[in-house]
């Protein structure tokens, strides 16, 4: 689905309407659930790779074994969202994500946050590598930046996956606007604190609004963390400036579906309700879930729309839809997700 904005509204600080958009997208954007322990893997390693003279993109390397995976983010976020996700396939495939410029540890510059930029950062980080070419998974934003990849660069394409991004963000978004997931109803605020919100408090509030287990390396990541006076680091405001954020959505380019030609795996979530789309259902007065509902009814339809054309548009792709699952799919459903990535990238 598209929307139940994620609240990186938590902290006051943090400008909620842009962060929030960043989940629209990030939502064609919709909700998730928590990340399933697997134990304590080692931490992943990272570098930042240079793209341009000024430029450098953080590389997180989870490891492992087989044909290399890169991970490409929502909208707002960092690479390190899959930290949790991520072991699941080592055993069998190298992975690799991408931070992509103006967020986390990368550079910020002042422009290039349209599609046609933010690919070619992509085949630039190839390039660094010494890859000629490797297969991507993209959740949410990184739909668009697939689709462009694929069509002007199919040599260094091996195979797609979108992971609940299987959509054209720019002809959807002019269709029905940012401004209706932003018009999302969010949780009633804690009554058991005051701000400054800390790491965890942070953490619980996203949760309840878009049903988000991000690892603590992601909250980290995306966020100003100092000390605080009590128990816990303080979120202090977000580290991506929510202009880029806004140059990220003016810039989305027009998706070429026709053009692609690498085998496709697209797996969408498919909420069946307002209720199950927004996780703090329960807690919504009358008018809250009025107000969901309309944003329900109109994200669903446009993204059957959506789901039908990219089957139609994008040759022999193949189509998984999880049903009741949230836009973060690969948090609320990791081990259908990971099967159906193993499955996919491992046949012949």
């Amino acid at each position: 689905m598209l929307p139940n904005p994620l609240p990186l509204a938590a902290n006051r600080t943090i400008r909620r309407g842009i962060v929030a958009s960043a989940v629209v997208i990030a939502a064609a954007l919709g909700a998730t659930g928590r990340v399933l322990s697997q134990g304590m893997p080692a931490p992943p390693r990272t570098r930042l790779v240079a793209v341009s003279d000024s430029v450098h993109l953080e590389v997180v390397d989870w490891g492992g074994e087989g044909p290399t995976l890169i991970l490409l983010t929502g909208l707002g976020h960092t690479a390190h969202v899959f930290d949790g996700f991520a072991p699941r396939l080592t055993s069998y495939l190298h992975v690799m994500g991408i931070t992509r410029r103006g967020v986390g540890a990368s550079s910020r510059p002042k422009n290039g946050y349209d599609t046609t930029t933010l690919v070619h950062d992509i085949v630039a980080v190839l390039d660094s590598l010494g890859l000629a070419k490797a297969s991507f998974a993209g959740h949410s934003f990184a739909g668009s930046e697939l689709s462009v990849l694929a069509a002007r660069f199919p040599a260094r394409v091996e195979r797609l996956i979108y992971l609940d991004s299987g959509f054209d963000y720019r002809q959807m978004l002019d269709r029905i606007g940012v401004a209706t997931a932003l018009g999302s109803p969010q949780p009633p605020p804690a009554t058991y604190h005051l701000p400054p919100w800390t790491v965890a408090d942070w953490t619980l509030y996203a949760e309840r609004s878009s049903g988000a287990g991000f690892p603590p390396s992601e909250v980290r990541q995306m966020s100003q963390v100092g000390p605080g006076v009590g128990p816990g680091d303080v979120i202090q405001g977000p580290v991506t400036d929510p202009e880029v954020l806004r140059a990220m959505l003016a810039g989305i380019e027009p998706a070429p579906l026709t053009a692609i030609r690498a085998p496709t795996l697209a797996i969408y979530a498919v909420p069946t309700s307002g209720e199950v789309m927004y996780p703090s259902w329960y807690a919504f007065d009358d008018s809250a879930r009025a107000q969901g509902q309309r944003v329900y009814s109109a994200v669903s339809a446009e993204h059957a729309v959506q789901r039908a054309r990219f089957h139609r548009e994008v040759a022999g792709s193949r189509q998984v839809i999880i049903t009741g699952a949230r836009h973060y799919v690969f948090l609320t459903h990791p081990g259908e997700v990971a099967n159906e990535i193993l499955s996919f990238m491992l046949s012949k």
